[in-house]
C-alpha cells in the first residue's frame, strides 16, 4: 500500500464496523410545547372592543340617562383595563403569538374586572352580566380542559360574590329591588350557561384539533412521499453530472498508469498508489450507474402511467400479499370500453390501505377488491362478508370521530374520514352501500379516468 492510498483510506475509513453510519445525528427530544397559535395583536384588539363597549355604557347611563350611581369607581375599573391593556401591547412588540398561561391569565383578569364592573351596577341583576360567558368560551375553543375548568370555577365564585354582594342598580326609584329567588335563578341560569356552552365548546375545538392532528399526519406520509420522488430524481441527475468527470479521471489515471510502468519497479509505491487510484475510480463507476439505474426504475415505476388495475395492484402489493387467502381481486369494463392508464398517487394508495384494514378487521373469512371502468370514470369496489355499517355510523358518514370502535384499541374514528378526505383531494366520491342492499360492508369509489393521470 502507498503513501497515498494509506492517507485516503485512513482518512475516509469508518472506525466502527462495516454497515455502520459514520455520524450518527443526535436523538430529537419531542416535547409538548405549551404555546399557542393565538395572534396577540387579536388578543389586545379583542380587549379594546370590549373596553370601548363599557365605557360607551358607562357614559349613557350616567351622562344619558343622569343616573346616580359609582360611576367614577367604574371608569376607574375601566382605566385599570386599559392600563393592562397598553402594558401588554408594550410588551409584545416584538412577539406575534401569545402563550397558553398568558392568555389564561388575561382571560382571568377581564373576569375579574368585568366582575367589579358588575358589582358596582346591581350585581346579577345588571343586564351585562351574561358577557361573563365570554372568557368561558375563548377558553374552551383555544385552551385545554384544565384552563377551562378553572376559568368556570373563577366565573362561579365571583357569580356568587355579586349575587349577594353589590351596589344597587342607579334607578332613580329608590325602592326598586329585584327578589332574592329571581337573582338565585340568574346565578343559576349564568351557572348553568358556563357549564354546557363553555364544555361544548370545548369538545367540539378538542375534537377539530384532533382531527388536524390527523389530517397533517397523513400529510406529513404524503409529503414524504413526495420528497422521495424527488430525492430519485436529484440522484439519476446527479449520477449523469458525475459521469463525464470521473471518465475523465479514469481515463487520465491509466495514462498514468501506463506511462509509469517501464520507468519505474514494480513494486514502487507511487504505481500501487496509481493503481488504487484505478480500482476506486472504477468502484466510483460502478456506484453511479447501480445508483442512476435505481433512480431511473423509481422514476419510471412512479411516474409511467400503466393499466389501471395492474397500477392498484403494485400500489397495494405489501397490503395483498398479507392479506392472501382473504382478498380477492378482480378488475374488467363495464362497458366496450379500453382499460384505462393511470399514475400510482400516494393518496390513492393511504385511502385504499386504510380501507382494506378497516375491512379485513370486521371481515369474517373474505373480502373483496374489484376494479372496474367505463369511458368516463373508474370505479373501486371493497366488500367483506361482516357486520356491515352500523346505523349510527351511516348517519354521519364523512365525518370524524365516526366509528362503533372508538376509543377502544386505539381506534379513534378517523379512517373513513381520513380515506374520504384523500380520495375528494384527488376529484373522486366515496360512498356506502346501505346494510338492506348487501350483506357486509360494500364501499364504492368512483374516480373520473383524468384525476389518476
Amino acid at each position: 500500500m502507498g503513501r497515498l492510498g494509506s492517507k485516503f483510506r485512513n482518512a475516509f475509513s469508518p472506525s466502527k464496523k462495516p454497515g455502520s453510519p459514520i455520524i450518527k445525528d443526535p436523538p430529537k427530544k419531542h416535547s409538548a410545547t405549551n404555546h399557542s397559535v393565538i395572534d396577540t395583536r387579536a388578543v389586545i384588539a379583542i380587549r379594546w372592543l370590549a373596553l370601548a363597549g363599557q365605557t360607551i355604557a358607562l357614559m349613557i347611563v350616567a351622562f344619558g340617562f343622569g343616573f346616580d350611581g359609582a360611576f367614577t369607581t367604574a371608569f376607574g375599573l375601566v382605566a385599570v383595563g386599559a392600563a393592562v391593556n397598553l402594558w401588554q401591547s408594550w410588551r409584545s412588540r416584538y412577539q406575534r403569538v401569545t402563550s397558553r398561561p398568558e392568555l389564561l391569565m388575561a382571560l382571568s383578569f377581564d373576569v375579574i374586572q368585568l366582575s367589579g364592573l358588575l358589582y358596582l351596577t346591581g350585581g346579577m341583576a345588571n343586564p351585562f352580566a351574561m358577557l361573563l360567558l365570554a372568557p368561558v368560551v375563548v377558553s374552551a375553543a383555544l385552551l385545554d380542559f384544565r384552563a377551562t375548568v378553572y376559568l368556570v370555577l373563577l366565573v362561579a365564585f365571583c357569580a356568587i360574590m355579586i349575587t349577594h354582594f353589590y351596589l344597587p342598580l342607579p334607578f332613580s326609584e329608590s325602592d326598586f329591588t329585584l327578589p332574592a329567588l329571581y337573582r338565585s335563578g340568574l346565578f343559576t341560569a349564568l351557572l348553568v350557561s358556563c357549564l354546557f356552552i363553555g364544555f361544548y365548546v370545548w369538545y367540539l375545538a378538542d375534537k377539530a384539533r384532533q382531527a388536524n392532528a390527523a389530517l397533517a399526519a397523513m400529510q406529513s406520509l404524503l409529503e414524504r412521499d413526495r420528497r422521495a420522488t424527488i430525492l430519485g430524481s436529484l440522484a439519476a441527475a446527479a449520477a449523469h453530472k458525475l459521469g463525464s468527470p470521473l471518465n475523465t479521471i479514469a481515463v487520465i489515471s491509466h495514462d498514468m498508469a501506463a506511462a509509469l510502468k517501464g520507468k519505474i519497479a514494480p513494486q514502487d509505491e507511487i504505481l500501487d498508489d496509481v493503481r488504487l487510484l484505478n480500482e476506486e475510480v472504477e468502484r466510483c463507476r460502478m456506484i453511479l450507474s447501480e445508483l442512476d439505474r435505481d433512480a431511473q426504475a423509481d422514476t419510471l415505476a412512479r411516474d409511467v402511467a400503466l393499466p389501471v388495475s395492474q397500477m392498484i395492484r403494485g400500489l397495494l402489493d405489501t397490503k395483498l400479499t398479507r392479506l392472501s387467502g382473504r382478498i380477492l381481486f378482480r378488475s374488467g369494463a363495464r362497458d366496450a370500453s379500453r382499460e384505462p392508464q393511470a399514475k400510482p398517487l400516494p393518496d390513492l394508495k393511504y385511502a385504499l390501505e386504510t380501507l382494506l384494514d378497516n375491512a379485513d378487521d370486521f371481515a369474517a373469512t373474505r373480502i373483496e377488491l374489484t376494479i372496474n371502468w367505463t369511458e368516463e370514470a373508474i370505479e373501486i369496489e371493497i366488500k367483506d362478508d361482516g357486520p356491515g355499517f352500523s346505523a349510527s355510523v351511516l348517519s354521519r358518514f364523512g365525518q370524524p370521530w365516526n366509528s362503533s370502535r372508538e376509543g377502544y384499541d386505539g381506534h379513534k374514528g378517523l379512517g373513513l374520514f381520513l380515506a374520504m378526505t384523500l380520495i375528494e383531494s384527488l376529484g373522486g366520491q366515496m360512498r356506502i352501500l346501505p346494510p338492506e342492499q348487501i350483506k357486509g360492508a360494500h364501499i364504492s369509489i368512483f374516480m373520473p379516468r383524468t384525476s389518476l393521470l
